[in-house]
């Protein structure tokens, strides 16, 4: 193992929280299904896999969804309830800022045009990455290499000088794969003993 110069982390439930139940408990009242089903549409329909590799543009996407899901509601309420899911993890972002600067930061998300666009406005701790990919940008979702080598490619040094934090543990070892260190999320307090085992100071 290298010393580590790149740290790389996801967005969701990582440096975000977020909740897919509220937006399928909101749109539950305006579908004949119910939340579970709907939720378990978001995670498994092939239609959001396509958004979030940019198969398919925004306003496509929430006219289709609108369909499948037969909602009796507007474009803008169906994307603003959409976007409503996230919500802030202080204690990770008071991480980032301590590490700028330190370390070349990478943010590595699987997400859609809209969330995105919803969260630059809204989280301002986005700024203090070096790098941001999307996989809505580049064309591959996670776990697919391809996205995992583009970081490798920004981050400019080798891959057992990076270091990958990710809350999916199938997502780290589809990066341990490429040879780079990477570690499951499991909250602030693991995570920062995690970042001491690679020799990262987080106090």
């Amino acid at each position: 193992m290298g010393k580590i110069k790149t740290i790389i982390f996801d967005l969701g439930n990582v440096l975000i929280k977020f909740d897919h139940t509220i937006a399928a408990r909101r749109l539950s009242k305006k579908s004949p299904y119910n939340t579970e089903e709907i939720r378990d549409f978001i995670f498994d329909s092939n239609i959001v896999a396509r958004y979030e590799t940019g198969r398919i543009k925004t306003r496509d996407f929430f006219l289709k969804l609108k369909s499948l899901l037969k909602l009796d509601i507007s474009y803008p309420e169906l994307r603003k309830i959409w976007n409503e899911i996230f919500y802030a993890n202080p204690p990770v972002e008071k991480l980032i800022k301590k590490l700028k600067g330190k370390y070349r930061l990478i943010l590595l998300s699987n997400i859609n045009y809209s969330h995105f666009v919803y969260l630059k406005k809204r989280f301002p701790i986005l700024k203090e990455f070096d790098h941001i990919i999307l996989s809505y940008r580049v064309g591959f979702r996670k776990p697919h290499p391809l996205i995992y080598r583009k970081a490798i490619e920004l981050s400019g040094c080798l891959p057992q000088e990076i270091l990958y934090i990710d809350d999916r543990e199938d997502l780290v070892k589809s990066a341990q794969e490429l040879w780079i260190n990477a570690f499951s999320f499991k909250g602030i307090s693991d995570l920062k003993k995690n970042l001491e085992k690679f020799g990262i100071d987080s106090l």
